[in-house]
């Protein structure tokens, strides 16, 4: 008798999609509690994002969550906002998500942040160093040691799609790093709003994007004005 060998389908990078899912409103976003203050990781979700987040899943959709890798922020925001998302996307049995601390959003330290304005002017945005918390550019340097463990993991499980829910920085440090951008191309980026959905796949499958490198583009993203 013959054995049947199966053969699994390789991995075709050309098909894989990333997207990036900026939490939904939080309770701080509408100032109802101040991060420094109330603990930045517990801050949860307005009643109002809540319903975001849903309308989020309901977008992503129940073909492209069932089947994606899926990678969170360890804060109560992302984790209510995935909670939703899947929700939204009407998945019936739970779905094995990760989470990643190098997800998690800039550590803005323990100080208010508006006093340190006018020095972030001066030492520039992207590397100024919050009093006790970090600089954008800390948050690049962890969000590259986390696309090297995705891209394994990708690899590893033949993996096309992949959704990660997780902060504004953090998605502006991801398209940085993915797409090799500037410091000054990065300044260029307005944050991401509440439950915003960023798309980086082959340029073919990318309409006008806004920024591309080799390959690969971004969609979803915008200019400050």
């Amino acid at each position: 008798m013959r054995r049947t060998i199966y053969h699994r389908p390789k991995f075709k990078e050309k098909s894989m999609i990333i997207k990036l899912v900026r939490h939904a409103e939080s309770l701080a976003n509408i100032g109802a509690v101040l991060p420094h203050e109330a603990g930045d990781a517990k801050i949860g979700l307005s009643d109002a994002g809540r319903q975001q987040a849903l309308q989020a899943g309901q977008l992503l959709g129940h073909d492209f969550v069932s089947n994606a890798l899926v990678y969170c922020s360890p804060y109560q925001r992302t984790r209510d906002t995935l909670q939703a998302i899947l929700q939204g996307a009407n998945l019936q049995q739970p779905k094995k998500t990760y989470e990643d601390p190098r997800l998690r959003e800039v550590e803005r330290g323990y100080q208010e942040e508006g006093a340190q304005f006018e020095l972030r002017k001066i030492h520039g945005w992207f590397y100024y160093r919050h009093a006790g918390g970090e600089s954008p550019a800390d948050v690049y340097d962890r969000i590259s040691s986390f696309l090297e463990s995705m891209m394994r993991q990708v690899q590893r499980k033949e993996a096309e799609q992949v959704m990660i829910v997780t902060h504004g920085m953090v998605i502006r440090c991801f398209v940085m790093r993915f797409l090799h951008l500037t410091v000054e191309q990065f300044e260029s980026l307005e944050n991401p709003d509440n439950c915003d959905v960023i798309t980086i796949a082959h340029k073919e499958h990318i309409q006008d994007p806004l920024f591309s490198c080799g390959r690969w583009a971004v969609a979803g993203m915008r200019l400050r004005n």
